[in-house]
């Protein structure tokens, strides 16, 4: 039996979709939503010797951190007669999303296929693919 739903959000068409699904699937089976956004910052990047690195965003800034709560408030919104749990957490979105599912004792984890990355490029799948490979729990993957 399903009882808890965790979903994936950045904001993407996909994550959209998946978004819908796992409403309808909670709202079907009478299971709680938590709809989790992470804000993944971009990494220490090398520009040389191993003693030159630039870091290029050591810390969430609190006015990307309010945009993002601001974009998966507004997508909650938009469904119908909701009740969902919203989250934003920083770091790597694949690690926190099955971190949070064991965190929290989901039963199931609904991603999109496709997504965004840092800066708003297209990642092909490599959230969802790597979530798949590493949860501890059922995955679903939304088209």
């Amino acid at each position: 039996m399903i009882g808890h739903v965790l979903v994936g959000f950045d904001g993407s068409a996909s994550a959209r979709k998946a978004l819908r699904f796992a409403h309808d699937l909670a709202a079907q089976t009478g299971a709680r939503l938590t709809a989790l956004l992470v804000l993944e910052l971009p990494h220490v990047l090398p520009i040389g010797p191993l003693d030159s690195y630039i870091v290029t965003a050591p810390q969430a800034d609190p006015s990307e951190m309010e945009r993002v709560r601001r974009l998966l408030g507004e997508a909650v919104a938009d469904l119908p007669a909701a009740k969902v749990d919203q989250r934003v957490e920083v770091g790597r979105a694949a690690e926190v999303l099955c971190e949070q599912a064991t965190k929290l004792g989901v039963d199931l984890i609904v991603v999109g296929a496709r997504g965004l990355g840092v800066g708003g490029r297209w990642l092909l799948g490599s959230v969802s693919d790597r979530v798949v490979h590493h949860a501890d729990r059922p995955v679903t993957v939304v088209h």
